[in-house]
């Protein structure tokens, strides 16, 4: 009760200089032509803000993470510029967050976020952030990245609301405040990029693409393995790395690769859990013949771009035409020579594959390609400059990018 009336006293407290700081911001010359504008992807540390914001260093834009902390699970502390437990040591934690927006709102004019918004998201200031970013001319990009922005009411398929109800059960009892944050960052931000979510009642999208997920290319290589195993002579490897089994549908593809076994095919299933990210690199593009993403929902994530990435066959649902057709009509979905597959024929698709060397190749190849084609930091170099375009008024629409 003390720490929830202190946290209130504290954000209100720091409302006022925080709209002066906004208002002094202001001041500064907000560049709006190409390379000059500072852009800034947080605050969470998934790995797609680190793949968008090296990109566009790459281009020679001023680029930077800025997140609360990162999963040492997964990645590396040199995979992010700026982490908070890092900085401003001599101030209490509790404090930081405001210390943190007030110094981003005169680094950066563009910010990269989910709709969990910025550092004040955890204050009692988190429905005050968009307008502080507005007061100080900057501009708001909203890319969604999962739990931020499913409202399990408004997800289309039940299936997958009930993977979610699996691996994330509380989220279902803070319906509300997740689809107020849809809401109100809809409302504020220049630019909703949702991908396949866009269907579940987020609403709104000014980009429509299956993904605007991308990879190092330099360092997720083909591999270079002539894998001619067929589980007859020898051994296949499967490969799945789930962050959460039940949304993954990992007991389906356990299941499946247990009945292959009793059908005498040498086959073996790798588990990837809590696997550093370069350690996946590797046993992908040297161990694996078969990456399966995931049965459950529709699309793919940064897991189905690896597995194409280092050329072997990938397997996602593509089953669910309420999500698939749009991107197929209007978008790039159509070239995506991912293996479709669901908890009911996931036995069958990879006895296919386990069998067909020849086929693996194939569509190794043609993954690699899709991905060069889509994926690369190149790709978000373009969805990104064509965003500046239109939140600065120098394109009117880019919905069909």
């Amino acid at each position: 009760m003390y720490i929830k009336i202190f946290n209130l006293v504290i954000s209100f407290l720091s409302l006022i200089p925080l709209t002066i700081v906004a208002l002094f911001s202001r001041l500064i010359k907000v560049p709006n032509n190409g390379k000059s504008l500072r852009l800034v992807f947080g605050s969470i540390a998934i790995l797609n803000n680190h793949y968008w914001s090296k990109s566009m260093k790459n281009l020679g834009y001023n680029s930077n993470t800025f997140v609360f902390s990162y999963f040492k699970e997964i990645s590396k502390r040199s995979d992010w510029d700026y982490v908070l437990s890092d900085c401003y040591k001599l101030v209490p934690y509790r404090l930081r967050v405001f210390l943190a927006f007030a110094e981003s709102l005169f680094k950066y004019d563009v910010f990269v976020l989910s709709y969990r918004g910025f550092f004040l998201q955890k204050t009692f200031l988190r429905y005050f952030q968009a307008q502080l970013l507005r007061i100080a001319n900057k501009k708001i990009i909203i890319i969604p990245y999962g739990s931020d922005a499913f409202v399990y009411g408004n997800i289309r398929s039940t299936s997958c609301a009930h993977a979610l109800m699996i691996s994330y059960p509380l989220a279902s009892r803070q319906h509300s405040s997740i689809l107020k944050d849809v809401i109100y960052w809809n409302k504020y931000a220049d630019a909703v990029i949702p991908g396949m979510m866009s269907f579940d009642g987020i609403g709104r999208w000014d980009v429509l693409a299956p993904s605007s997920l991308v990879l190092d290319l330099d360092q997720w290589t083909a591999t270079t393995r002539s894998s001619y195993n067929n589980g007859v002579y020898s051994k296949v490897v499967i490969v799945h790395s789930p962050n959460h089994r039940g949304c993954k549908g990992t007991e389906y593809i356990i299941n499946a690769v247990d009945q292959l076994k009793n059908e005498k095919l040498n086959v073996e299933l790798k588990l990837l859990e809590k696997v550093q990210n370069y350690e996946v690199r590797n046993i992908l593009r040297h161990e694996a013949d078969i990456l399966v993403e995931q049965l459950i929902f529709t699309g793919h994530g940064l897991s189905g771009l690896e597995g194409m990435a280092s050329g072997i066959p990938t397997i996602a649902n593509l089953e669910d035409e309420a999500y698939t057709l749009p991107m197929r009509r209007w978008s790039f979905l159509n070239e995506c020579p991912l293996v479709s597959a669901t908890p009911e024929n996931i036995t069958d698709v990879l006895r296919v594959l386990v069998t067909n060397p020849k086929l693996r190749k194939e569509l190794g190849r043609a993954g690699r390609e899709y991905v060069e084609k889509y994926h690369g930091l190149d790709s978000a170099q373009y969805l990104f400059e064509n965003v500046f375009d239109f939140i600065y008024g120098k394109k009117e629409s880019i919905v069909n990018l």
